[in-house]
């Protein structure tokens, strides 16, 4: 399996802790690292780290960064506004290119900070992939968008916006339904109608990466090839049955625009 090797930084102080799901981000970035048709690639985090003033982290956040392995770096304020994150943060993200072990693929920066354009740009020259995810409100701004390969927004990530992905330990079986059928319809997201057919496993690959515990014997569906014909009957997909040693094939999905 193909490896992608990211660091992610988070700038603290410009992003908004108290409600902004950290997890929903990192299982969108795992989505994205199959876009396209091709074999399954396995993201690896190499790099997780966040700065900030962390007496000042909202608890559920910092619990968020714990859970999911990031190394936080306290930084201290100077003056009554600057606390030179920022400076940190492209610091280690430059030293990681000069040490080059791991070799990183793509780095993203969660800021709404436009210091971290210098930074942005330097990575691309030496053909990194670069991220940002920020406020919707700066798409519009072309230093932002000219300085990095791709942007998300922080606001598709507020915790009322992606309750989706927010699971208990004593879910029912309804609720893994609705799990199994929300991670197939993130990952058909991913899928390139223009690349089709292509084989109905791409789809199981990516959505057991997206969400290794997801599991569908724990669903009313019980296997993938009831929740692939769950998606046929409701017209959402079109697949070919495999035949003798010839894969099953997912022919059709509907277009972004229909």
């Amino acid at each position: 399996m193909n490896r992608l090797f990211i660091a992610i930084y988070i700038d603290l102080e410009n992003i908004p802790c108290s409600k902004f799901q950290l997890k929903a981000l990192i299982k969108q970035l795992e989505l994205e690292s199959n876009e396209g048709n091709n074999s399954a690639i396995k993201p690896v985090f190499s790099i997780k780290k966040a700065y900030g003033l962390l007496d000042s982290i909202n608890t559920d956040f910092k619990k968020q960064l714990s859970e999911l392995g990031f190394y936080m770096i306290h930084t201290i304020r100077i003056g009554e506004k600057k606390n030179r994150a920022d400076l940190f943060i492209s610091i280690d993200a430059f030293e990681s290119l000069y040490l080059d072990n791991p070799k990183i693929n793509r780095y993203i920066f969660l800021t709404s900070d436009s210091d971290f354009t210098v930074i942005g740009e330097k990575l691309r020259t030496y053909g990194k992939d670069v991220w940002l995810v920020c406020r919707k409100q700066d798409r519009e701004r072309a230093i932002l968008s000219n300085a990095f390969d791709k942007l998300l927004y922080l606001e598709d990530y507020y915790e009322s916006e992606r309750d989706a992905f927010q699971k208990t330990d004593n879910i029912d079986e309804q609720e893994n339904d609705e799990l199994a059928k929300k991670a197939f319809l993130e990952v058909l997201k991913t899928i390139d109608p223009d690349r089709l057919p292509c084989n109905i496993s791409v789809i199981h690959d990516r959505m057991k990466l997206s969400d290794p515990g997801l599991d569908m014997r724990n669903t009313s569906f019980k296997s993938f090839k009831t929740l692939v014909n769950f998606f046929e009957g409701q017209k959402t997909i079109e697949t070919q049955p495999g035949e003798a040693n010839r894969p099953w094939l997912l022919v059709a999905i509907p277009r972004a625009d229909e």
